[in-house]
This record gives C-alpha cells, sequence and structure tokens, in this order.
C-alpha cells in the first residue's frame, strides 16, 4: 500500500486521521515482517534439524558400508581358503587313485609272479624228483658194483651229496668220500677227503676242472678215477 500525503493540508487543517492509517499500516508491516522473520527462523531450525539428521544418518550408512566391505572382504578370504583347500582335496585324491592304480598294477603283477614262481617250483620239484631217483639208481648200482655209498645233505640253499668209498670195509667205510655240490643240474666238487696232493690232481685233467661245474656223465667218470687214486696211493689193498 502506498500513502500520498499532503503535510501542508495536514498541518494546515489539522487532519491527523492520515497519521493514525500511517501508524495503524506501519504496526501491520511490522507483524508481518516479524512474523516472516520467525516463519524464517523455524524453517532454518528445521533444515538444521535435518542436516543434523541427514549427517548422521550418512555416518551410520558409511560404517555401514565400511562394515560391509568388511564383510566381503573376510568372505573372499574365506572363499580363497576353500577353493584352495578345495584344489589341494582334489590333488590328494589324484595322487591316491595314482596310488591305488599303481597298488593294484603291482598286485597283478605280483599275482602273475606268484604264479610264475609256483610253476618254477613244481618244475624244480619234478627236476629234484627226477634227480634223486637217479640218484637212488646210480647209488644202488655203486653199493652194489663199485663198493659206494651215497648220503644226502639237507641244504636250503643248494642240493648235496656225500659220496663214501669202501663201505664194506667196516674199519675205513666213512674215511675216504667226496662231497658235491648241484648247481642247475650240475655238479661241482666240494671236498675230497683225504685231501688229494698236488700231483694226483693233474690225473682228473679232462675229467672234471674243480674250479667248475661239471655234468652227471663226467662226475661218475670222477668217482671211478678217484677210488682208483684212493686204492692206488692212499689205501692199502692185499
Amino acid at each position: 500500500m502506498e500513502f500520498n500525503i499532503d503535510i501542508t493540508y495536514v498541518l494546515q487543517n489539522r487532519d491527523f486521521s492520515v497519521l493514525q492509517k500511517l501508524v495503524s499500516h506501519y504496526y501491520n508491516f511490522r507483524s508481518k515482517i516479524a512474523a516472516k522473520v520467525e516463519d524464517t527462523i523455524a524453517y532454518e531450525i528445521e533444515c538444521m534439524g535435518k542436516k543434523t539428521q541427514s549427517i548422521n544418518t550418512i555416518s551410520k550408512l558409511q560404517n555401514e558400508v565400511e562394515r560391509l566391505k568388511s564383510a566381503i572382504d573376510a568372505t573372499t578370504l574365506q572363499q580363497k581358503i576353500v577353493d584352495k583347500k578345495i584344489a589341494n582335496a582334489n590333488k590328494q585324491n589324484e595322487q591316491l587313485k595314482t596310488e591305488v592304480d599303481d597298488a593294484k598294477l603291482k598286485r597283478d603283477n605280483l599275482s602273475i609272479e606268484i604264479v610264475d614262481l609256483k610253476e618254477e617250483s613244481e618244475k624244480r620239484k619234478l627236476q629234484k624228483v627226477s634227480i634223486w631217483s637217479a640218484l637212488k639208481r646210480v647209488c644202488h648200482t655203486f653199493k652194489e658194483y663199485l663198493d659206494f655209498r651215497i648220503q644226502l645233505i639237507d641244504d636250503k640253499e643248494h642240493e648235496q651229496i656225500k659220496v663214501f668209498f669202501f663201505i664194506n670195509s667196516t674199519s675205513i667205510k666213512d674215511e675216504y668220500f667226496v662231497r658235491l655240490l648241484n648247481y642247475d643240474n650240475q655238479w661241482k666238487v666240494e671236498q675230497i677227503q683225504p685231501a688229494l696232493k698236488a700231483e694226483h690232481l693233474t690225473d682228473f685233467k679232462g675229467i672234471v676242472d674243480f674250479s667248475k661245474n661239471s655234468e652227471v656223465t663226467d662226475i661218475t667218470i670222477f668217482l671211478c678215477k678217484l677210488r682208483d687214486i684212493f686204492i692206488k696211493y692212499y689205501l692199502s689193498v692185499e
């Protein structure tokens, strides 16, 4: 509202009603200003409250974000540990599978080896039976015609025999003998009793080599030759 006041007119006519209106308007205007100021202050207080609330909310959200970030980091680390354990478990599983396969292969090889050994054992048993049967026949012949006696010696490593000479002479029947070892169906002279002199050992040249194994036929000739040498040089026979 605007007021156009003629001051001269007011003073001359002493009409102060306009001034009263002006005072009334002033108070109304002041009241409006005061209300506006109060509304502004109230709005600012409200805004400050909202700002404080927002700051608190933002702080809480930031704390929650940090907590979630830490939880995610911890979960990621735990997942890496689990993945590592799974990888190790898979590796161990593969190793165990390989070991089981190797064990099965070894078992199969051992089974085959056992079968082969059993067959070899049966073969050796049959060979041994055949050898001893032949020795028994030879023993009977030696005993009947050549005055020999063959004794089988129990030896787990090698088959051994002792051939005793002059068994019909009671006084010397155990003094003259030779000990033989069997190696793969061949025989080796291990001991002659009594020991022969060097010059008499040369008599066996071409018959047996005392450092090597000999065939059964050569051993048979050796025994006959040894008996002759015993009689000729080491035994007094009438």
